[in-house]
């Protein structure tokens, strides 16, 4: 009865630090995008923003198509926005993907216009910012996420 209830208490401990450890990923990747999109008017001070970048291209033609983007981006925002820069985090979305790593994913309102996903790969005990996927808020899937496992 002493063995059970010690090997309860362990699992026990487990299960929470595996959960714990989930939920500071998760905030770490909140922080992360949410000082990405208070920076959303200055694509060149988000050109430092730490991302996973490609290694098939060349850094120059890299970068080059990663300040456009930025910039693309930021003008959609405008556009769409005006001078609101009011977002909200909408859902957290934990999940395995097709090559079995796993990610989360957040998903933001934007200006209540726009939907913005950042989808973040665990890099040891921390993320990195690896996609952003703003759409309107009539292009988001019906079933966001939904083929993936959840962690």
């Amino acid at each position: 009865m002493k063995n059970i209830f010690t090997s309860l208490i362990l699992l026990g401990i487990l299960l929470f630090s595996i959960s714990c450890n989930s939920n500071i990923l998760e905030k770490k990747a909140k922080a992360d995008a949410e000082s990405f999109l208070n920076n959303v008017d200055y694509p060149q001070a988000l050109m430092r923003h730490p991302m996973v970048e490609p290694e098939d291209i060349p850094k120059a033609l890299a970068d080059q198509n990663k300040l456009r983007n930025l910039e693309n981006f930021k003008n959609s925002i405008s556009e769409i926005c005006g001078n609101s820069r009011d977002f909200r985090l909408v859902e957290t979305y934990r999940k395995i993907g097709d090559d079995g790593e796993k990610f989360i994913a957040l998903e933001y309102s934007f200006c209540d216009e726009i939907i913005v996903i950042f989808g973040y790969k665990l890099i040891g005990n921390g993320v990195k910012l690896y996609s952003i996927w703003p759409m309107s808020k009539e292009d988001r899937p019906k079933d966001l996420f939904g083929k993936e496992q959840s962690w």
